[in-house]
């Protein structure tokens, strides 16, 4: 009998099965592609989703880049030998660099772009070499009874960027030629056969649409620039990279740019979620040493970029150890884990964790060194260390970044750290007893990495969802499951000594410092009002003395009176004592209904000090001039006087804080000789116990926890007295601290309210975006419909310019035109104000305001977009149009001094108190203003790098109003 040699026959369903048979979701099938860009040494990478019909997406990186024969003999041959090569052969390694751990495996990473697109076009550029470019339609691999020899795939290689457009219908009619070969076509009998009988069969499951007719029909999608300009390569400014073109993306990522799906959609909104988590953290946060490697998620949406996934958007090794309970170490070859431990707060050195039994050793089963740390913090604000602030800040990034994340090599494995990838279960250990096991998987930050070198037996699974379920992997979720069980017991559990001895005093001390915060505020509230009430009405007679004084100056000065003037230096003097005593307090953050009086107050009060000053140096020049004493005895004198004033009220301060210092001496006097006798008191009557027959150890444990109590009361007591007392000893402004702290706490208390409110107007205005072209058009089309004598009419006219009026300016500055992103260009200041003066012609005609663009700023010429710049000089001159009003001066300018663009106006200008705040979001004092529009101007500015501010003391001012100053980045004039 004859044995009969035969080979494998390669079917073209193998790269179906491979690719996208391999992939588990759209996330994964990015992370692989990613990987590949690592491997290829670029410093960057990115995912890119364009809208359209259909959507188009792409992924572009930096690095090493691939020639015609690149893909010829490796990107084209699945399952290449790079995992044998990577071992000796460092030939890729760019000059300089350090090598990088390979991260493929199999050698068929790259067909994950089946899973995102049916078509992918893949342009490359490697140094020393022309462009290359692939095109795949990956549906011809779905027919099972194509051999895999017989699909051809398009190939080009071309030496410029302005020819890849233009090669798009060659490589397309090759790809369409495996669906209708030419009669001349060696394949044309197979193929043909082989398509007939799939269509055959696909017709017969009652498929509206066959493949061979799908892949014919998606040789209409178009390429545009827009979808190449973000590829380094293509901008010019790399000289190296691949962009990776998905035409016709999957659903997954179409979505994320299809504005017509329902914003209530829950299966689109999981999608979306699902890429921005599992993308996130690509590379290992929490590592100090890795090499950079930066990356993001882009969605484009008409001009609109908007970046939803960046490499900095992270919870990182920083973040991490203010955390205030963490373990971060590592384990062992032996399973042993060393590191450092943080509960409540503090560090609480290093710990050893030795498991119960040491994971095996054998080649195929081991185990090697893995590094672990989880950190996170109390759930109940008033029992944690954080500030409040603070722990609010944490318990938003948990939904963002919470969770424990695997990495290999830096590079992260998908999908743990997601909400469902619990990986060590500890969301089940939890749902068992919360207290005991402490950890929440979801309120937790962390990370396990290992190298392939030293851990080659923790594989990732054929899918990428995961590592292989070997016993490398079951011995590393032991050792982490082991560590976290008993660290949650011993240390940070309901059963920890250190929680059981220390959580109730933080809780006590949280209340009380709250409760010490609400009474210091108190107190300088009422003390405010209780000054601008007792005070309001001296200031104004001070301020009236002062103009009388320098009445009386000014005729003495007439008459050459030296007499009067040395009165009127005396009185000078009195003036500056009720100044010093009159001047205002720390002003509290939270004026309310006091505001009106402060700015009074305050106006009155400033108004003294400048009357005082000029007084001042009126009486110095008449001293000069009248010449009555010597120069030297007049200066003598005055400094005497000051001297006399100055040490009368330094001995006013003395003896009320000797008064104040007696006072409290004896108030703490007394509250310690009552503290003396606390615990006899409380105690003594537990002897009596004994003598009822209670156990001796019982009273004991009684006598030592009353002591307890007692110790932690007067630690609470006179700790922070101690503390108060050092803070004075080392000039510490103790109420100007509490001032900055109240300030800022009340400012987040603005912006949590600032955003629900920003959420709602956002909610609101997306919901008019999306309505707004479909009610023009109805509108439109319905009165065109009106008779043609109504249409002739006046009435119809004015109706169809006003609703043409407000959909233009509701679409130009709507949201989405002021983030976009391309279309730069050369932006004139001439272009600007004749546009200003064009949008609000009617207004300025109406309220007789004077609107001037001077030649200087006519010159200007910046580089930007139109949509960004035009929408700040609207809102700056809207503002001023509005303040114009109360002044019959009515005047707006824009201008330009030195380098900087002023816009400026005649109105009252902005109060000196405001000026912090006037770009903070809803900061308004316009009456129904929402104060949104100076928060944007300055957001819309800062993404090109310029600046906007409120004109200083020492700008120039164009006009006596407000003056505002734009610093542009890169604008030349002239």
């Amino acid at each position: 009998m004859t044995v009969q040699r035969t080979t494998f026959q390669t079917r073209a369903r193998t790269i179906d099965h491979l690719g996208r048979g391999q992939i588990a979701d759209c996330p994964t099938a990015v992370s692989e592609l990613w990987k590949n860009a690592y491997d290829a040494y670029a410093d960057s990478v990115s995912l890119h989703v364009f809208d359209g019909s259909p959507a188009v997406g792409a992924i572009y990186d930096d690095g090493l880049g691939m020639s015609r024969a690149d893909f010829l003999e490796r990107w084209l041959v699945v399952g290449t030998d790079s995992k044998i090569r990577d071992r000796d052969d460092q030939a890729d390694v760019p000059e300089g660099r350090t090598p990088r751990p390979r991260q493929g495996e199999k050698g068929i990473g790259r067909l994950s772009a089946a899973f995102l697109a049916p078509v992918t076009l893949i342009l490359s550029k490697r140094a020393g070499s022309d462009f290359a470019a692939v095109m795949v339609d990956w549906r011809l691999f779905e027919n099972p009874y194509l051999a895999l020899e017989d699909i051809a795939v398009a190939v080009e290689g071309f030496t410029s960027t302005r020819e890849i457009l233009g090669l798009l219908d060659s490589m397309r009619a090759t790809l369409t030629a495996n669906v209708r070969p030419d009669e001349d076509d060696p394949r044309h009998d197979r193929l043909t056969a082989a398509w007939s009988r799939f269509d055959e069969y696909e017709r017969a499951l009652g498929l509206s649409e066959t493949t061979s007719e799908r892949i014919l029909a998606g040789a209409r999608v178009q390429l545009e620039e827009r979808h190449l300009r973000d590829w380094p390569v293509f901008a010019g400014t790399r000289e190296t990279g691949t962009a990776i073109l998905l035409l016709d993306v999957h659903r997954e990522l179409s979505v994320q740019v299809d504005t017509s799906a329902a914003d209530d959609d829950a299966e689109v909104e999981v999608v979306k979620l699902d890429l921005v988590k599992t993308l996130t953290g690509f590379t290992d946060p929490f590592e100090e040493d890795r090499e950079p490697f930066d990356y993001e998620v882009v969605l484009h949406q008409g001009e609109q970029r908007r970046a939803i996934v960046r490499a900095a958007d992270v919870f990182g090794i920083d973040e991490f150890r203010t955390l205030e309970h963490s373990i971060d170490g590592g384990f062992d070859e032996l399973g042993v884990f060393r590191g450092k431990l943080r509960v409540l707060g503090k560090d609480r050195g290093e710990i050893t964790h030795v498991p119960t039994r040491p994971p095996p050793r054998g080649s195929r089963e081991r185990l090697g060194p893995v590094k672990f740390c989880i950190g996170t913090f109390e759930q109940d604000a008033d029992a944690s260390t954080h500030p409040k602030a603070v722990h609010a800040a944490l318990s938003a990034k948990t939904d963002q970044y919470g969770g424990v994340y695997v990495y290999r090599d830096n590079l992260r494995i998908m999908p743990y750290g997601n909400p469902e990838s619990d990986l060590y279960a500890i969301e089940e250990r939890r749902s068992r007893h919360a207290g005991r096991y402490f950890w929440a998987h979801r309120r937790s930050f962390g990370r396990t990495a290992f190298t392939r070198e030293q851990n080659p037996n923790l594989r990732d699974k054929a899918g990428r969802e995961g590592l292989v379920d070997n016993r490398a992997f079951r011995e590393l979720r032991i050792l982490v499951e082991d560590l976290l069980v008993s660290v949650g017991k011993r240390y940070f559990g309901t059963d920890s000594d250190i929680r059981k001895g220390e959580l109730e005093e933080i809780k006590a001390r949280n209340k009380a410092a709250a409760e010490a915060a609400q009474k210091a505020t108190r107190a300088r509230a009422s003390t405010f009002r209780k000054f601008l009430k007792s005070n309001a009405e001296p200031v104004r007679q001070a301020v009236e003395a002062a103009g009388a004084l320098r009445q009386r100056l000014a005729g003495a000065l007439a008459q050459q009176d030296p007499g009067e003037v040395a009165l009127a230096s005396e009185e000078l003097d009195a003036l500056r004592d009720e100044r010093d005593r009159l001047r205002v307090p720390q002003v509290p953050s939270k004026l309310g209904d006091q505001e009106v009086a402060y700015r009074r107050y305050r106006d009155d009060y400033r108004a003294l000090g400048a009357a005082i000053d000029a007084a001042g140096n009126e009486i110095s020049a008449a001293l000069e001039v009248m010449r009555v004493e010597p120069p030297d005895a007049v200066a003598t004198r005055r400094l005497q006087s000051n001297q006399s004033r100055l040490s009368a009220r330094v001995d006013r301060f003395r003896k009320i804080i000797d008064a104040q210092i007696s006072e409290l001496r004896e108030k703490w006097r007394a509250q310690a000789e009552s503290d003396f006798k606390q615990y006899y008191l409380l105690a003594s009557p537990q002897l009596q116990d004994l003598e009822r027959g209670i156990r001796l150890g019982t009273v004991l444990n009684g006598l030592d926890a009353t002591a307890a109590q007692l110790e932690e009361d007067f630690v609470g007591r006179y700790e922070p007295f101690l503390r108060a007392l050092e803070q004075l000893r080392n000039d510490i402004d103790l109420e100007g601290a509490l001032a900055v702290t109240e300030d800022e706490r009340a400012q987040l208390d603005r912006r949590v309210n600032d955003f629900n409110v920003l959420a709602q107007m956002g909610i609101a205005i997306e919901i008019i975006g999306h309505e707004l072209d479909t009610m023009d058009a109805e509108v439109r089309r319905n009165l065109h419909r009106l008779p043609a004598d109504v249409q002739k009419s006046d009435a119809y006219r004015l109706a169809f310019e006003a609703h043409s009026a407000i959909t233009d300016r509701l679409r130009f500055l709507a949201p989405l035109r002021l983030a976009g992103y391309r279309s730069r260009e050369t932006i004139t200041g001439d272009s600007i104000a004749d546009f200003v003066q064009d949008f609000f012609r009617r207004r300025l005609k109406d309220e007789r305001v004077e609107f001037t663009a001077t030649p200087a700023f006519r010159s200007i010429r910046v580089i930007d977009l139109r949509s960004r710049l035009l929408p700040v000089f609207i809102n700056l001159v809207n503002n001023a149009l509005y303040w114009v009003r109360f002044v019959d001066d009515r005047r707006i300018t824009l201008d330009l001094v030195g380098e900087l663009v002023v816009v400026a106006d005649s109105g009252p200008g902005v109060d000196p108190d405001d000026i912090p705040n006037l770009f903070d979001l809803f900061f308004t004092r316009r009456t129904n203003g929402r104060g949104v529009g100076l928060h944007l101007c300055k957001l819309n500015l800062a993404v090109s790098h310029h600046d906007i501010r409120y004109a200083g003391p020492e700008d120039s001012k164009v006009l006596p109003g407000a003056n505002f100053i734009i610093e542009f980045r890169g604008m030349t004039h002239g």
